[in-house]
């Protein structure tokens, strides 16, 4: 990858003074977020940790391991694919609850999980009895080399340490139903919940991040997406403890920390129950959580959403002359289940409605471990080929035909990550 800071100057020049020349991949990013817009729509490396595995063949229990062997395996995959921009995920909801002593269910094909059948807290007693966690169990000390090897692989900007956010660590701690009723019943209890989350159970795993020099680490937090959460119990108990950890992780460890990513998602599974207020106030509750203003979309039904919504939405909450960038994300069960056909008809109608002004960058909220990899590269394909700046007037003109790649063995027997893959498929 480029020097960060040239890029990220470039994309500034390109987005707001000198749109000229061809950017590189990190520059069309930066030109999308903090400018006008690109040479072309970006499209982000999205969630893909149980697909890279698959892609690459390699065994879980070796996989969610062995840190070196992770994230080499996703920079291949998304090299394989073309991302704009490079992300290194695992499983993040589970490192803290298996470090505490949770009862987890293992495999041989997919990631580590906590089983909700035997939950770490039953009652208020069992938050003195697991004290503070020790960041030398479990597999912290793997996302703790995660989040370093990540810095170090080239991945600069977008390298970062990915922790549990409170209240998705409440769920696989309590489960969620005596989560959220802790919330509505008993706000003490709820307080106590979120106090031992942040200082006792997320803190330390920030603390050993930033003493391998991680500087920014992000926390995943599907559990608060609507309707587990509505935007009014989001606001009220999300988003302060996302501040605390905020002030906390600056004051204290010098890091750059963002609890509740995903939190207030707009994720209604009915298509008749789409309610435009109610998405759009999970929309302004999410941009309190941002590290950036964005309009953010991950894991919905977004492949049913008039999107028409979302474009308003950027439009009206538009800061310095220009709408808010718009994150678009592709359902990953309707990427996974849909034709290559399919795929790129949504794609050119979202850019239709959401990108001829700019602003505009698409990824998946999640590529499911069995999607077929013909899908991905088309939708990649199919944003970069119909999303050339100026916007063509009648993209029913543009055809894109489902993308014809090179299998990822032959590709991969040609790249740095070659060794360590095809060595961890070798069996014991």
């Amino acid at each position: 990858m480029a020097n960060p800071m040239f890029e990220i100057l470039r994309g500034l020049i390109y987005g707001n003074i000198l749109p000229v020349g061809k950017l590189s991949p990190g520059a069309r990013v930066f030109a999308t977020l903090m400018g006008k817009r690109g040479d072309i729509i970006p499209f982000l490396a999205p969630q893909i940790h149980d697909h890279a595995m698959t892609v690459a063949k390699v065994p879980a229990r070796k996989y969610y391991y062995d840190a070196a062997l992770l994230v080499s395996t996703e920079l291949a995959v998304e090299r394989w694919y073309d991302f704009d921009a490079p992300m290194i995920t695992a499983d993040n909801y589970n490192f803290e609850l298996e470090a505490l002593g949770a009862k987890m269910v293992y495999s041989d094909y997919g990631m580590p999980t906590v089983d909700t059948n035997q939950p770490l807290i039953k009652e208020r007693a069992d938050l003195d009895r697991l004290g503070e966690l020790d960041p030398n169990k479990g597999r912290i000390p793997v996302g703790v080399e995660i989040a370093r090897l990540s810095s170090e692989m080239g991945l600069g900007v977008f390298a970062n340490g990915l922790f549990c956010s409170p209240f998705s660590f409440i769920c696989g701690a309590t489960g969620y139903p005596k989560a959220v009723r802790a919330l509505r019943k008993d706000p003490a209890f709820a307080k106590e919940l979120f106090d031992y989350a942040e200082n006792k159970a997320i803190f330390p795993y920030l603390k050993a991040q930033a003493k391998a020099g991680v500087k920014q680490s992000i926390g995943a937090d599907a559990w608060a997406a609507f309707p587990n959460l509505t935007p009014e119990m989001t606001d009220e108990w999300v988003v302060p403890s996302a501040l605390r950890l905020k002030e906390r992780g600056k004051k204290e460890l010098k890091m750059r920390v963002s609890a509740g990513a995903a939190a207030a998602d707009y994720c209604e599974e009915d298509p008749a129950k789409f309610n435009k207020e109610i998405m759009f106030k999970c929309l302004t509750v999410a941009l309190k959580l941002m590290p950036m203003d964005l309009t953010m979309t991950v894991m919905g039904r977004t492949q049913d959403w008039d999107m028409r919504w979302v474009q308003e939405f950027a439009v009206k909450n538009k800061k310095r002359g220009r709408k808010l960038p718009i994150y678009a994300s592709l359902n990953g069960r309707f990427v996974r289940d849909s034709s290559p056909q399919q795929i790129v008809d949504k794609i050119r109608e979202w850019i239709n409605i959401m990108g001829r002004d700019g602003g505009l960058l698409f990824f998946i909220g999640n590529v499911p471990a069995d999607t077929p990899p013909v899908n991905v590269h088309t939708a990649l394909q199919a944003v970069h080929k119909l999303g050339h700046y100026p916007i063509a007037k009648d993209l029913s003109a543009i055809t894109v035909e489902p993308h014809k790649f090179t299998p990822f063995d032959d590709w991969l027997k040609s790249q740095p990550e070659a060794d360590v893959i095809f060595k961890a498929r070798e069996k014991k």
